[in-house]
């Protein structure tokens, strides 16, 4: 056997390792820690060197930081509000945010129970790594504010039109849809449905379909929960997810046009967030 030849399914490097593909170069097979990112495919260290500028495949790795941080916010929030009651100063009533329009951002880091700030502080992580990676840290950051905004404004308006419309006197839809200028918002479902949104706008844009995804089911799971039990916010939860998926629609695009597109996100995130605060 000469020197270079070597088993198809370790690496020739690193013999205790598996290959996942071959050199471009010179064919020989490599683990993930020498794949090296070359003009054409990959190629192993000892090809890569002398040649093109090139990256390793773990430095593409964008790690989702901005989600992770959030999350960590979140809990922080949740702890304290355990033993100081913020609900009250923070969370979001819709008459108030005209005098007190922080209530729009500061009542997505507020949770009530466990159950409610676990599950979307999991779908929070969980998303963000699947969407932070491929959009970067500015853009995904564009994103979550967009759903927020989309959610505040969901909230807000939806409770004005309950107030000021028959919409409460219409059987079913009173029920499921009903709210009020005083009622009390909280949580970061919002922005969560944002994410949903945005990752079924990225899928179409790819042509798949997100309706024949693990997205998909996610997303008609949380919606069909939406209304079926009572005291969750209808509002927040269907504007993030519109807000989420036209962010998506923008945002989606190639590296060339990213801070363009982060900057006309949020954009529209500010608008949207003053706008709510003017009308209401």
């Amino acid at each position: 056997m000469s020197e270079h030849e070597t088993s198809t399914d370790t690496c020739y490097l690193h013999p205790d390792r598996e290959a996942l593909l071959r050199c471009s170069r010179c064919e020989r097979p490599i683990c993930a820690d020498d794949m090296i990112e070359a003009p054409v495919g990959y190629q192993c260290r000892q090809c890569a060197q002398g040649g093109q500028p090139v990256r390793r495949l773990g430095d593409l790795f964008v790690r989702p930081l901005v989600s992770q941080t959030l999350v960590g916010i979140i809990a922080v929030v949740y702890v304290v509000s355990m033993a100081v009651p913020l609900t009250r100063q923070f969370g979001l009533v819709p008459v108030l945010v005209g005098t007190e329009p922080w209530r729009l951002i500061t009542s997505a880091f507020l949770h009530v129970g466990l159950i409610h700030v676990g599950f979307n502080g999991l779908l929070l992580w969980r998303l963000g790594e699947m969407l932070e990676p491929v959009l970067g840290h500015l853009r995904f950051g564009a994103l979550y504010l967009a759903g927020l905004a989309g959610g505040a404004l969901g909230v807000v308006g939806l409770a004005w039109l309950t107030a000021f419309t028959p919409l409460a006197s219409i059987p079913l839809l009173g029920v499921v849809f009903a709210t009020g200028p005083a009622s009390v918002t909280v949580g970061a479902s919002g922005a969560v449905f944002g994410l949903m949104g945005a990752a079924m706008a990225g899928m179409r844009a790819r042509g798949v379909d997100p309706w024949r995804t693990d997205v998909g089911s996610l997303v008609l799971l949380n919606l069909v929960i939406t209304f079926l039990i009572p005291g969750i916010s209808v509002g927040g939860h269907l504007g993030g997810l519109l807000a989420g998926f036209v962010a998506g629609k923008v945002l989606f695009v190639d590296a060339g046009r990213a801070r363009r597109a982060a900057t006309v996100t949020f954009a529209a995130a500010a608008a949207v967030l003053l706008t709510t605060t003017l009308l209401f």
